[in-house]
């Protein structure tokens, strides 16, 4: 392992980083709980996680955090496990403004986060951060599709063993989205997880309405410590199969018009869109999600199944002229074919809606091999 870089701290900075398949809400609650601990009185960093460039979670982690002087970093173009030096980078950069709690959020195609960046951190900045309890959210719909193969799915096997994987080094195990569930089948999901996963601190939430959100941040901040579970075995080449079957798309899109057209009613219509054509192709969706943004205002819209409604957030934006678009998709296609939809359907919907669009960047992709700069699976305190 490579000498590491003397950090400047004055006390043990919390570490609390909260993992996650594609679409289970991992940005929305951790915003949440970062917005709990400024109440306490904490200094709060936050760093995001993608395979590419223009990702809408930091455009949304800005615009929920606004107000609250929060620093946001975000490592691209590989996961946490994968790009290591330069998350610490950007540990730096927020360190400076004297954080007690850095809070991170993996890609959500990662895992092997203890092994990989957890144990890392312990070893070489052990008088430097104390980790809280690593915690896995985990959606209703992915429970009953990859875990209990109760619905039908259009992921491979392998994207249910990289599921499993995330859950089974997970210290907590948060099923997010419960608003959606009633308590009996909230209650059935979690004594199914129990039974495949024991050992593990259970807790169920919606992010969105509050609900077993405080239990969740206490949990955090007791002093109990976290990142413990090392996976005793991985298979990398099933690892990166389950990633690989996803194409990768970020945009970024400018939009204008001669007359005033609403961004909602934008977003709205191209996800549904979007949603139609993953449908008749077989694209079961990771997720799907927009941030508008115009004037210094962000609204967004996003997608996690296909057979969801587009979900709306963010500050109202209607009678605009002109603003910037990114898009976040990924999709169960071969990047040329998601590529394509996406081309065709922004230009159907802004024809329709009467917008001019022009694509100033885009990247798609499949996610290359995850090679882990580091990778210690002996337990480490």
């Amino acid at each position: 392992m490579s000498t590491a870089r003397k950090l400047s701290v004055k006390k043990p900075v919390k570490l609390i980083f909260s993992g996650g398949f594609l679409g289970s809400g991992k940005t929305t609650a951790l915003a949440e709980l970062a917005k709990r601990l400024i109440e306490r009185g904490m200094r709060v960093g936050f760093i995001t996680n993608d395979q590419s460039e223009n990702l809408v979670d930091t455009i949304i982690v800005r615009q929920m955090l606004t107000d609250l002087g929060v620093p946001v970093e975000e490592v691209v173009k590989g996961c946490f496990c994968c790009k290591f030096d330069e998350l610490i980078d950007h540990v730096e950069k927020i360190l400076v403004h004297n954080p007690d709690v850095l809070m991170g959020e993996p890609v959500g195609s990662c895992t092997d986060f203890v092994a990989a960046v957890a144990n890392p951190i312990k070893i070489q900045y052990r008088d430097a951060f104390r980790f809280a309890p690593f915690s896995i959210m985990v959606d209703p719909d992915r429970v009953r599709s990859l875990i209990l193969n109760e619905t039908q799915t259009d992921f491979p096997a392998d994207v249910a063993y990289l599921f499993g994987k995330q859950m089974e080094e997970a210290d907590n195990i948060v099923l997010n989205k419960v608003d959606l569930l009633t308590e009996k089948e909230s209650e059935r999901l979690l004594a199914a997880i129990g039974d495949r996963y024991p050992g593990k601190k259970l807790l169920a939430v919606s992010a969105k309405e509050g609900t077993g959100m405080d239990e969740w941040f206490d949990d955090l901040i007791s002093g109990r410590p976290g990142a413990n579970t090392v996976l005793s075995q991985i298979d990398y080449d099933r690892y990166a199969t389950a990633e690989a079957v996803l194409g990768w798309l970020n945009a970024a899109v400018k939009l204008q018009a001669d007359q005033q057209f609403d961004a909602g009613r934008f977003m709205t219509s191209l996800a549904t869109r979007l949603r139609d054509r993953f449908k008749t192709d077989k694209g079961e969706i990771g997720h799907l999600k927009f941030v508008f943004t115009s004037a210094g205002k962000s609204m967004w819209a996003n997608l996690t199944h296909l057979a969801d409604e587009p979900a709306i957030g963010g500050e109202k934006l209607d009678q605009l002229l002109r603003g910037t678009l990114l898009i976040n998709a990924r999709v169960r296609l071969e990047p040329e074919d998601l590529e394509s939809i996406v081309r065709e359907s922004l230009d159907q919907v802004s024809k329709k809606m009467a917008v001019q669009s022009e694509i100033n960047d885009l990247q798609c992709f499949s996610p290359a091999y995850p090679e882990p700069a580091h990778i210690i699976r002996e337990p480490v305190e």
